[in-house]
């Protein structure tokens, strides 16, 4: 009876069904050997190996598996999403569009195509073939589930939680899309819609992984910062590898408690794969919380290992980024005038422009403290209009770009008289804007690049705008682009552009905010010099440092990681940075 395979098929079952993943795969390698010519065994030992976490090894066994039944459309999609789950999208992708041309239109292949080009950071394309598996099957509620998560990732919120809700209609026991639809319903302000589902997902699943994970990171953007890490906790007790709840509980609670966590966090470092997309967030905890203990040595190991990791699956595109850069320059050329009219409708935009962790944050935090100012974060809206501009025949129209602007804002709060924008990318497109809104304030924040590139070598950006954060070469090129940029315009456009120093700001804040207020034609308030006061939401990697005063500490702080950052500053070209030059 044991050498049955029936009977032994059935047992490894009951034990996967059991959760009980590293015993099914023992079993099922074992009837590999008694039975090698049973692809059911391999598939088997590959189902157990990636319900444990374990895809890359997997694949091993998919592939043997296929060999001996090269038609089973069940062990090509399992192959197919162990190769995408341990970041092989290419040969994902080839296999996927080689069954397609067999299969015909197949949801599942373009979901699993669509979840791959989620792992690469383009939403567009996760938009089209997640589109593909919808037309192939309109109740596939994992295709509605996946195109809004492209929808949120574009910024395009409300029609992320149309899918969202759509996908809970096809399948309202999985608690997965109403997790997703709290992300752009807090980009809305819809809060307490928000915490709602997020809520409403946790009650379908009390430990639903990506349910407690929006929960804890919605506490932390609402300021309820104790909360956010008891939730964080509940988190790693749940899944004790999870990367990306290490690193950011980490940047969240006290460094005498991170301290406490280090021994637990090494244990998930040593059993997750090495080569796993959870790596990138587990090292990148690692290195901030030995930077926390100033074991600046051991910590640039950690964040090496998490940005080289990173940069693998997310190259940066330095040619890409250098064809724009001319593309809008010539758009825009030396000589070029600011429309005399425009939109001035109210509310009134306010764009603040810099590098990435240059200060943007602190800056919309000052001036959102006024009570006609609303605060609108990091808006996806020039980003997504200035490209097809510039992709277009057609030539530029300054009002339709206003009109469409204003017609992806937010619900702003009745009797906002300005909103900022402070995406910081927006430096790229200093054109579109004061062309679409000639009398916008455009405040350029500067901050020391090697500070900028510290921090955002100690940061993850899912945006796949910010791939060159991933290295410091790449880093030390994009900054010399934003410089070019920020020269060209300020040479086009003069004193239209106002701007302030990260270190000016953080040592003053009450002069800052009186300029600030001055630039943007505010009275002045007194809240103003006390942004850490203001309950409006942070969305970004600053959000818990705005919530702790303004302080200089950060200024400078680079000099801790010099010798680890060489790379970077050796790459900067001296004539755009002579103060760099100069200094050293």
């Amino acid at each position: 009876m044991a050498d049955n395979p029936q009977h032994l098929a059935q047992k490894i079952m009951q034990l996967m069904n059991a959760g009980q993943f590293a015993a099914a795969a023992k079993a099922a390698k074992t009837a590999t050997r008694k039975f090698p010519r049973e692809g059911h065994f391999a598939n088997m030992v590959g189902m157990a190996l990636a319900q444990s976490g374990n895809p890359r090894d997997a694949v091993g066994f998919f592939t043997k598996a296929l060999k001996l039944k090269p038609g089973d459309a069940d062990i090509q999609n399992n192959l197919i999403q162990s190769l995408v789950s341990c970041g092989q999208t290419a040969k994902a992708n080839s296999l996927i569009d080689k069954l397609l041309v067999k299969r015909g239109s197949s949801a599942i292949l373009w979901h699993f195509k669509a979840v791959s080009y989620a792992q690469l950071a383009q939403p567009e394309k996760v938009l089209e073939y997640a589109s593909n598996a919808i037309e192939a099957d309109p109740k596939m509620a994992l295709a509605f589930n996946m195109r809004g998560i492209a929808n949120s990732d574009l910024g395009n919120d409300l029609d992320a939680v149309a899918d969202f809700e759509k996908s809970h209609a096809l399948n309202p026991k999985d608690p997965d899309p109403l997790a997703n639809a709290g992300l752009p319903l807090s980009r809305l302000d819809r809060n307490e819609e928000a915490m709602e589902v997020v809520e409403k997902a946790l009650a379908l699943h009390p430990g639903h992984i990506n349910a407690l994970h929006r929960h804890a990171v919605l506490l932390a953007e609402l300021g309820r910062v104790e909360e956010s890490i008891a939730q964080y906790n509940a988190l790693l007790r749940t899944d004790p590898l999870h990367g990306e709840a290490y690193s950011e509980l980490i940047k969240t609670q006290p460094a005498a408690d991170n301290a406490k966590l280090e021994p637990q966090l090494r244990s998930a470092i040593a059993k997750v794969p090495k080569k796993s997309p959870s790596q990138i967030f587990l090292n990148l905890g690692m290195g901030n919380l030995l930077y926390q203990q100033k074991e600046f040595e051991k910590a640039a190991k950690f964040l090496a290992t998490s940005n080289t990791l990173a940069a693998q699956s997310r190259p940066y595109d330095a040619a890409k980024a250098e064809d724009e850069f001319e593309q809008i320059k010539s758009l825009f050329p030396v000589g070029d005038e600011i429309p005399a009219v425009g939109d001035t409708a109210l509310p009134r935009p306010i764009f603040v422009v810099g590098q990435p962790r240059s200060g943007t944050t602190l800056t919309e935090m000052i001036l959102s403290a006024h009570p006609d100012v609303t605060s609108c974060g990091e808006l996806p809206i020039a980003g997504r209009l200035s490209p097809d501009v510039l992709q277009s025949d057609a030539p530029f129209e300054a009002a339709q770009y206003a009109k469409d602007f204003r017609g992806r804002l937010p619900a702003l709060p009745d009797g906002t008289q300005a909103f900022v924008d402070k995406m910081p990318a927006n430096y790229r497109y200093v054109g579109f804007l004061l062309h679409a809104f000639p009398e916008a304030p455009i405040i350029h924040i500067e901050r020391d690049p090697r500070d900028v590139a510290l921090s955002m070598w100690r940061s993850f950006f899912p945006s796949g705008w910010m791939n060159f954060t991933f290295g410091l070469k790449s880093m030390a090129h994009s900054a010399n682009l934003y410089k070019h940029y920020m020269n060209h315009w300020k040479t086009v456009y003069g004193d239209r552009i106002v701007t302030l120093d990260y270190r000016d700001i953080v040592s003053d804040v009450d002069a800052a905010s009186h300029t600030l207020a001055s630039a943007c034609a505010l009275d002045w308030v007194e809240d103003m010099a006390s942004p850490e006061r203001n309950t409006a939401r942070v969305r970004t990697a600053s959000v818990v440092q705005v919530r702790e005063g303004v302080h200089t500490k950060s200024v400078g702080g680079w000099r801790v990681m010099e010798k680890h950052l060489q790379p970077f500053t050796d790459a900067l070209d001296p004539d755009l940075w002579p103060e760099i030059a100069d200094k050293g």
